[in-house]
């Protein structure tokens, strides 16, 4: 038994010797086409453009950029005041369901709910228009920020 492990050790220790003496810089892979064509390079990758840095923009896609930005957040300031407006209809709705339902005209709450009510539809309205007047003040920034551009394009920088 130890006959046979020392010839197993003595098989694979030029094995072990060789792999760590192996250095892959030193093969030279030449590729040969089978017919003899030879010295052929390989294929070149497809060099695709990079993108500038944020700092060698010019002025003008700065404020595209911007532009771009501040018609997001007009979309989104849009779309706040068009669900509150929704809101508002809805409680709009629902005290009038609740001032025309006779069954609940005797409860003695019924008032204090509809007093409850129009008290939240008061507050209601007031966010409806403060969110009309930030859409109203974003879209003039919007504006403004498209007249610029369309100015800056006539305009030469560096002059």
């Amino acid at each position: 038994m130890r006959i046979r492990l020392v010839v197993i050790i003595i098989m694979i220790l030029p094995l072990y010797i060789n792999a760590q003496s192996f250095n892959p810089s030193k093969i030279q892979f030449t590729p040969r086409h089978p017919f003899g064509i030879g010295d052929e390079k390989p294929p070149q990758l497809v060099q695709l453009p990079a993108m500038k840095p944020l700092s060698t923009l010019t002025q003008i896609e700065k404020a595209q950029a911007k532009l771009a930005r501040e018609e997001q957040k007009l979309i989104k300031l849009a779309r706040m005041a068009w669900d509150l407006e929704d809101d508002l209809k809805k409680e709009q709705e629902q005290l009038k369901t609740l001032e025309n339902d006779p069954d609940t005209s005797n409860d003695p709450d019924h008032q204090k709910r509809i007093e409850k009510l129009k008290q939240q539809i008061a507050k209601s309205q007031d966010k409806v228009n403060e969110s009309k007047a930030e859409v109203k003040s974003e879209s003039k920034k919007v504006e403004d920020l498209e007249k610029a551009i369309e100015e800056a394009k006539y305009t030469r920088y560096g002059e």
